[in-house]
């Protein structure tokens, strides 16, 4: 068996399901800029508010290696697992629980720079970029192939490898374990799990830095407040999930399914494209804290059922029971079929239903994020 991973010092608890993404971060040189929010916040999505350190906002920019990227049970491809990638983020907080938004992503592969803002809506942008030391200096240069943002200079570190003690500004910007990003219209979620950072205080000379110039904050990008460096750490990264949160006054019927389950995404996307005139229904993934919330009120024989959950006019609904129900909410040829789907006998309902449950993901693909509308 593998060693039990250590939680101890997250600040909130990592999704039961599997990671989907392992990683390195190695060679990292992060340079913090104190920004004005009024201009910060014009760079950040809707619903999405600026963590503030002693009333500071704050953003980075983060020339470093990504190393030995590979999807949870594949190995790194020569080539295309390694890559430079510098970043620009700021800190973000939803709902009580702070996180990471990057304003872009320059890297130097050309496959995450075209898989990943399709998939997690993330802000990649294909760079020449790279990441080499000489000695005791990082020297790093990057140069966006759309616009020519670049950025260009050397870093060193100096002072003893520490970490960051709780409550620091250290903490504040190291101690980070998810991520947002608004895709098809929505805020999302995706959570990283990694070891607490070690690190040094360093120096820098910045040549060029249109990369954090273009956003015109009214620094002055050659000149950071803070600079640290860290030889990096391994990283494990799950798939996105909706962040937002459903309203306590909505009175909605809502549907639970399997966020990772591509029959279960078909379902959701077939029921709402159908809906009948009038009838509102409401999707969640079942991991998600808004569904689990909900969960979690059910009586012990519901709360533990490996099924989906309707909630119709406040009561719930699992396995076949759930199914039938939800051609109620279809247009009037589906609805028709309400009285005569009960004439199958629950016996046999809930054996196809645990059959089919049980071979879904051998007959549709896994989905690399969640897709139901959410709103």
């Amino acid at each position: 068996m593998g060693a039990r991973r250590d939680d101890g010092h997250l600040p909130f608890p990592m999704p039961p399901r599997s990671y989907a993404i392992s990683q390195e971060w190695r060679e990292l040189t992060f340079m913090h800029w104190k920004v004005d929010p009024e201009r910060l916040k014009t760079h950040l999505p809707s619903g999405l508010e600026i963590d503030f350190f002693e009333e500071e906002a704050y953003v980075g920019v983060i020339p470093f290696v990504m190393k030995n990227v590979r999807p949870k049970g594949l190995p790194s491809v020569p080539g295309i697992s390694t890559f430079a990638e510098f970043n620009v983020r700021t800190y973000v907080i939803k709902d009580g629980q702070p996180g990471v938004f990057f304003l872009t992503l320059d890297a130097k592969s050309l496959v995450t720079c075209s898989y990943a803002p399709k998939a997690y809506g993330l802000a990649y942008r294909y760079a020449k970029a790279k990441v080499r030391r000489e000695g005791e200096t990082l020297h790093w240069r990057s140069r966006r192939s759309s616009d020519g943002a670049q950025l260009v200079g050397t870093s060193t570190a100096n002072g003893s490898v520490r970490s960051a003690e709780p409550a620091s500004l250290e903490h504040f910007l190291f101690e980070r374990y998810c991520l947002y990003t608004e895709h098809n219209g929505c805020l999302r979620r995706a959570y990283v799990y990694h070891q607490p950072w070690t690190f040094q205080d360093g120096e820098v000379n910045l040549e060029a830095n249109s990369l954090l110039e273009s956003y015109d904050m009214g620094l002055e990008v050659l000149n950071p407040d803070l600079v640290h460096f860290s030889k990096g750490l391994p990283v494990k990264t799950w798939s996105i999930e909706v962040a937002e949160r459903i309203d306590v006054n909505d009175q909605r019927d809502f549907l639970f399914l399997d966020g990772d389950c591509g029959l279960c995404h078909r379902l959701a996307t077939f029921i709402d494209k159908r809906l009948g005139a009038g009838k509102q229904l409401g999707y969640r993934p079942i991991l998600h804290e808004d569904a689990q919330r909900i969960i979690q009120t059910l009586p012990t024989k519901l709360r533990t059922a490996d099924s989906v959950y309707l909630i119709r006019n406040g009561k719930p609904y699992i396995r076949s029971a759930a199914g039938i129900r939800g051609v109620l909410y279809m247009r009037w040829y589906y609805k028709m079929w309400f009285p005569f789907l009960w004439l199958i006998p629950l016996p046999l309902r809930n054996i196809g239903y645990r059959l089919i449950a049980k071979y879904r993901h051998m007959f549709f693909k896994r989905p690399t994020e969640c897709l139901f509308r959410v709103d």
